[in-house]
């Protein structure tokens, strides 16, 4: 475990981010080096109902170097039934190029969706 050097969090090993207060973990050596710690200011990019989809575009977050936290899945209950989110969190200054990069992964999503829809209705 490796505590956040802002909020004294405790978190696991494999974290990235603080789950609590959003500071990029640093491990033991570049804690004690580090003078001021960076704020983040965490904002919530979007919640994912479609947990595969969450995964797919926290790889795009990965691969385009934007640092990015979320929460345990989350179970709410809609109309009677349950139902998972996956809310997914950035820091403010990449808030912008993240929110890009959600809007061609949805756009490539229902073009995805719509090419599969008109070949099983031509199915039917």
């Amino acid at each position: 475990m490796k505590n956040c050097h802002v909020c004294n969090f405790e978190c696991k090993d494999e974290m990235e981010v603080c789950p609590i207060c959003g500071a990029f973990l640093l491990e033991k050596e570049q804690a004690s080096e580090q003078r001021e710690p960076e704020k983040l200011e965490p904002v919530i990019l979007s919640t994912f109902e479609d947990l595969v989809s969450a995964e797919i575009f926290c790889d795009i977050l990965t691969d385009n170097k934007i640092p990015y936290s979320k929460p345990e899945e989350d179970m709410r209950v809609v109309f009677g039934g349950g139902l998972a989110a996956q809310e997914i969190y950035v820091d403010q200054k990449d808030y912008d190029k993240a929110k890009e990069l959600l809007e061609e992964f949805l756009q490539s999503e229902a073009d995805f969706m719509e090419q599969f829809d008109g070949e099983f209705e031509e199915e039917i």
